[in-house]
């Protein structure tokens, strides 16, 4: 066999962590790219781990320490939430593994912060999944941002509306019953989102926040049980954004991204990019098929190709922009508590301050 023919056949040694909703789809599209090689998964449930490991002929364990002990993991999917398995998924970084987690990043941007610093440490990834960012919309936008010079934006308007036509590949099962603890919508479901207006238009300087939610006691669920957001938001150079985060209540569907601008106005949504003039009179505009499938199809291909031949290929995201929207996030929930503007600023110099410690 030929050292090209030898190349074609080297695959990620990929194992799952948990095994909610979302995964027997994802591990059926990873191992689909022929990236991916599924060696083992595992779950609280025996029975579901043995059912799933059956369509790969691996290995199936509902003891995550045994699993991670076990198994020689390149990749390690992690579905469960971090506060059931962020030891194992410490101790996965520790031997080289390298991490595809699930959205969220992590509870919160401390947490966050640790998980990176640990696999920074260890020479390996710690990747959110964000297949959103391969939506043709979004792709075309952040490619024409590129072209033209972003200075002239002076108003950004987000509006995510949970409706059916809500646009999210992969649904977060951090909260299994929304009426019990709460919606958690910034966290769980703008993630992606975020992470798009983060790596377009960088950081706010500035978040003030509102928050509110659909239960009785509002008091009890102040923090991670909002159902609705809005918060107010502050950039350099002039440019100033809405953003609100919405239940929705009627049937008609809302465009997620509008920018202003002073030579022309955008307006985006996963599967279409409108350009107009200051007159409202349609420059250009693309609509484009829509399939969840193929945003995380190519998610898995771009991660692949990255841990596969580093030096050929770069990932789409970073662990820098995670931890980026994981302050932006942190920083709302904090204006919701103080009141006041806060600065996503803050929480890294909080943690460098700390790490210049140790």
């Amino acid at each position: 066999m030929s050292d090209q023919q030898q190349e074609k056949i080297i695959r990620l040694k990929t194992a799952s962590l948990g095994l909610g909703r979302a995964m027997p789809q994802l591990l059926e599209l990873a191992h689909s790219t022929g990236l991916y090689e599924i060696i083992s998964v595992s779950d609280s449930d025996l029975v579901n781990a043995e059912k799933i490991a059956h369509n790969y002929n691996c290995s199936a364990f509902d003891d995550y320490r045994q699993f991670i002990l076990q198994n020689d993991i390149e990749l390690l999917i992690v579905a469960e939430p971090l506060y059931k398995c962020v030891e194992f998924v410490k101790a996965a970084i520790n031997k080289k593994c390298h991490i595809l987690k699930l959205i969220p990043t992590a509870s919160n941007f401390e947490q966050a912060n640790e998980l990176v610093s640990l696999a920074k440490k260890n020479k390996v990834q710690y990747i959110t999944a964000n297949p959103s960012r391969f939506a043709p919309g979004y792709e075309c936008l952040a490619d024409y941002l590129k072209t033209v010079d972003k200075k002239q934006y002076y108003f950004l308007n987000i509006c995510a509306s949970f409706g059916d036509d809500f646009f999210q590949p992969i649904v977060s099962d951090s909260f299994a019953d929304p009426k019990l603890s709460g919606g958690g919508v910034l966290l769980n479901d703008c993630f992606e989102l975020l992470s798009f207006i983060a790596a377009a238009f960088a950081l706010p300087q500035q978040v003030y926040a509102l928050m509110t939610n659909k239960g009785m006691d509002r008091r009890a669920k102040q923090y991670l049980g909002e159902d609705t957001v809005n918060a107010s938001l502050v950039f350099k150079q002039g440019l100033i954004g809405t953003f609100l985060a919405a239940a929705q209540t009627g049937t008609g569907s809302v465009a997620p991204v509008r920018i202003y601008g002073a030579d022309n106005n955008i307006i985006a949504t996963p599967n279409r990019l409108a350009v107009y003039d200051n007159n409202g009179s349609l420059i250009n505009e693309n609509k484009y098929p829509l399939k969840p499938e193929k945003c995380i199809t190519e998610m898995f291909i771009d991660i692949g190709r990255a841990l596969l031949e580093p030096d050929k290929y770069k990932l789409r995201s970073s662990s820098r922009l995670d931890l980026g929207v994981m302050a932006f996030i942190e920083t709302a929930y904090l204006s919701r508590r103080t009141a006041m503007p806060e600065s996503p600023r803050k929480f890294f110099e909080m943690s460098e301050k700390e790490l210049s410690l140790l």
